[in-house]
């Protein structure tokens, strides 16, 4: 999710527009899950408030991902793992305004460690090492965690999905939406249709397992384990992401990075309960 978009999008010889590579991306996944969703729940069966919800899904999913390609482009891939994770903090906050829930005491301890570690430390880290100055990566930053308000929304809708329709035939429907909605952006914005052959391993490896399968998975999860032990698992994502960052690109691991990761990791631990809400 992190790494291979990463080289598409900033490899400084043929880079692909974040736009056309999540157009690709979702049709790709699209395409995959039509051939293993011939079992899935009938679409003739789906109801008009179901295909709604499915509708929005799709949309928030395109938009958080042309966003945090966006992001990711000027931003480096271990902060992108961190970032991500921002998704956490939204959704309770999407909770908080719409069913008027309030944190408790003892959560709010928890909830300040997520936003310490997902927010204040890696931004504020890039805005140190730039001399304070609003820079291409600290943009970037931003832009991924605007990113998180779509995924969060996308999250919330996809809690109420799961239980009522089949996840091959939810990541099916979605993909599809969110294609539709990248290719009329591109038309919108004249944005060029630019993969060459050299981008396709990289497309099908971060579109089927990055976003495809890992959607699938993760919708899966909700409906078999619940939010609480789907968002604790989901949460190891930025570890991996930090350790592959490194591995694969060769980006520097910051004591900062590994505190953020502890942070992040032990607050969703501790607020575990109000997350399952």
């Amino acid at each position: 999710m992190h790494v291979v978009p990463k080289e598409l999008l900033d490899n400084g010889i043929n880079n692909v527009s974040p736009i056309t590579l999540a157009f690709v991306i979702y049709i790709v996944n699209g395409l995959f899950f039509t051939s293993v969703s011939k079992k899935s729940t009938p679409i003739s069966k789906i109801t008009k408030k179901n295909w709604l919800f499915l509708s929005l899904i799709g949309i928030a999913e395109v938009l958080g991902l042309i966003t945090y390609f966006f992001g990711l482009k000027d931003s480096s891939a271990a902060n992108a793992a961190v970032l991500n994770s921002s998704e956490i903090i939204f959704s309770i906050f999407i909770a908080m305004i719409i069913l008027k829930e309030r944190l408790q005491k003892k959560e709010r301890g928890p909830f300040t460690l997520i936003i310490l570690g997902v927010i204040i430390l890696p931004i504020g880290y890039d805005m140190y090492n730039t001399g304070f100055m609003f820079s291409n990566m600290v943009t970037g930053d931003f832009l991924i965690l605007l990113s998180g308000v779509f995924f969060a929304a996308d999250i919330n809708i996809s809690k109420y999905v799961s239980d009522r329709i089949d996840s091959k035939r939810i990541t099916q429907i979605t993909s599809f939406v969110s294609g539709l909605v990248a290719l009329g952006i591109m038309f919108t914005l004249d944005i060029p249709f630019d993969i060459s052959f050299t981008h396709i391993p990289g497309i099908l490896l971060s579109g089927l397992l990055g976003t495809g399968i890992a959607t699938f998975f993760f919708v899966l999860s909700l409906k078999f384990i619940g939010s609480v032990r789907t968002t604790l698992l989901y949460s190891t994502g930025t570890a991996f992401g930090v350790m592959f960052s490194w591995a694969i690109l060769g980006e520097a691991i910051s004591i900062i990075n590994i505190l953020t990761v502890i942070m992040i990791i032990s607050g969703i631990f501790f607020l575990r309960k109000r997350i399952s809400g």
